[in-house]
């Protein structure tokens, strides 16, 4: 029996001594994002080419932050459009945890490592690997979000889903031509006529 005890107990032991294995997408890649915007795009593509290689390393998580861009402000530099509140808001709490400040998007957070730029993303996705086995994940946006009784999960969004660009509209386009022509013509006429004054006063 003391033998059987004994056998039971180191066979405790090494199994408690195994390096742990995280389920399937236990660890979770949290994208802050803006709508189309081409780092995002770019971010996108190297984790779903990663997430086809390997389903089970993480699990993918889109926070649309700003769902487009209002053109009809501006068409070389428009203003972002808020696609919710509460996604900025949990973004805000995100970025000050990290003592950062908000730069853009893609702004990417996977357990307590953070960045805010499409960059080194393989070593991103290495530490992501390195979750698996090493028992250092935190899940700090989730931790955040549930102090803030925030549902990360309706703010979740497929990629590519959701756009709200403003663009003008055709007949304000139409208006802006028109003004433009006006005020073309007008210069034109000005300068028309500076001219045929110039010629005036030198024959006098």
């Amino acid at each position: 029996m003391k033998k059987i005890y004994i056998s039971l107990v180191a066979v405790l032991a090494m199994v408690m001594m195994l390096p742990h294995s995280y389920a399937k997408n236990d660890v979770k890649l949290y994208m802050f994002t803006k709508n189309g915007c081409p780092a995002c795009e770019y971010a996108f593509e190297f984790f779903e080419k990663k997430l086809e290689e390997n389903p089970d390393a993480f699990e993918l998580i889109n926070i649309e932050v700003w769902c487009g861009a209002d053109y009809s402000q501006s068409e070389t530099n428009p203003p972002w459009i808020t696609g919710s509140d509460t996604a900025l808001a949990l973004m805000e709490k995100v970025v000050d945890h990290f003592g950062e400040e908000i730069e853009g998007t893609p702004t990417i957070v996977v357990g307590d490592q953070f960045q805010a730029t499409a960059n080194d993303l393989d070593k991103l996705y290495e530490k992501i690997i390195a979750y698996q086995t090493d028992k250092k994940y935190k899940d700090v946006v989730a931790s955040i979000a549930k102090d803030n009784n925030i549902d990360v999960s309706s703010l979740n969004v497929p990629h590519g889903s959701a756009s709200c660009d403003v663009y003008p509209k055709e007949e304000e386009k139409k208006e802006t031509s028109k003004n433009d022509l006006v005020i073309i013509a007008g210069i034109f006429v000005v300068l028309i006529g500076g001219f045929a004054g110039l010629i005036f006063i030198s024959k006098k």
